[in-house]
């Protein structure tokens, strides 16, 4: 948590309504201990589809297709490409997804995202919420992939606040820590993106690249 929780429990509580087949894919999530991006988080992320109207998105971890279906609702229009290497839960996202009405305009790739995509497919957002010591590598492939413009969402770049102080971080999760670190600072010192940070969920690093 890197808010206050009883922020974040108020702020969650004011979403809207969610359709009964998210509310249930947030119960599978919170029994199953799957990663899906924080309620907060996603109501930021709607805000940006209404307002920046993508086209076609590229979403980099699909898990179980929850992100997905709030990306596809929040666009419309947009064709979505996303991608995910537990085929496992790519069986069950095809599903949700399908029950969700958008199958007809979702790709989903059962592939390891370090290995890239064809230069054919063009995006104007791209959301990156898969294994974050991977972060850079993603961007690097699949931001020349982004029209200019174009909206770069990464998840999770706070974790749990620890970057803040990292000092705190147990053995095992320093690394990635380090990573987050890394990745943050690079999104910043990018002369082709505008970043700017959201300490909201698990946090939020919104960037466009520039014209």
């Amino acid at each position: 948590m890197i808010t206050n929780p009883a922020i974040d429990d108020y702020v969650s509580s004011l979403v809207p309504e969610r359709s009964l087949l998210l509310k249930r894919l947030e119960q599978e999530a919170a029994e199953e201990n799957i990663p899906i991006v924080q309620l907060p988080s996603a109501q930021v992320m709607r805000m940006l589809l209404l307002l920046h109207r993508p086209k076609a998105i590229l979403e980099v971890g699909t898990a179980i297709g929850y992100s997905t279906i709030w990306l596809a609702e929040a666009a419309p229009e947009a064709r979505i490409v996303t991608m995910d290497i537990d085929e496992d839960r790519l069986v069950r996202a095809r599903e949700n997804i399908k029950e969700a009405g958008c199958a007809d305009r979702v790709e989903i790739l059962s592939r390891d995202a370090t290995l890239g995509l064809p230069e054919s497919y063009q995006f104007d957002c791209l959301f990156i919420d898969a294994a974050k010591g991977q972060y850079r590598t993603f961007l690097d492939l699949y931001l020349p992939l982004l029209r200019e413009g174009g909206l770069v969402i990464s998840d999770n770049v706070l974790f749990r606040g620890l970057v803040a102080t990292p000092e705190e971080a147990g053995k095992r999760q320093r690394p990635m820590v380090d990573k987050l670190l890394s990745y943050n600072s690079h999104l910043m010192e990018r002369p082709d993106l505008e970043t700017t940070f959201i300490p909201v969920g698990d946090g939020l690093a919104i960037s466009m690249k520039k014209k």
